[in-house]
């Protein structure tokens, strides 16, 4: 094999890692479902069929549960709302209002062998949803 072609694989296997690594990301949300206690039970919906609202709708409506999404990172809103659309169709929700959603700030300080003392910050979105059905 000569050195050329070598380069042009090496080439191509860097694109491939970088091009993997850009779209993984570093956004991950966990999600924690629970029903209500004493709620009605309803078959599974699709989830393309469960509206997201951005705040409580004033129809009346019987309340299944609520889903929680922790998020580290910026995932864009769509994969969000996918998320809380998915944990409401289990649950046989017609929709589901956001009824939290805030970040958390956590610093921390530790010591580092070479610097010293070193103060940092992470933080955590937390989004809270509420699983209803249309009466």
């Amino acid at each position: 094999m000569n050195k050329l072609t070598l380069r042009k694989r090496v080439s191509v296997w860097i694109a491939l890692a970088a091009t993997g690594l850009a779209l993984t990301g570093c956004a991950t949300i966990s999600e924690n479902t629970h029903a209500y206690l004493g709620s009605s039970h309803y078959a599974p919906v699709q989830p393309q069929s469960v509206q997201v609202y951005a705040s409580e709708p004033a129809q009346p409506k019987e309340r299944l549960g609520e889903i929680i999404l922790s998020i580290d990172g910026n995932p864009p809103r769509e994969k969000i709302e996918h998320k809380l659309q998915k944990a409401a169709a289990r649950l046989g929700a017609d929709g589901v209002f956001i009824a939290s959603d805030k970040t958390h700030i956590h610093p921390y300080i530790y010591w580092d062998y070479y610097w010293g003392p070193v103060s940092q910050e992470d933080w955590t979105r937390l989004v809270v949803g509420v699983a209803f059905k249309n009466k």
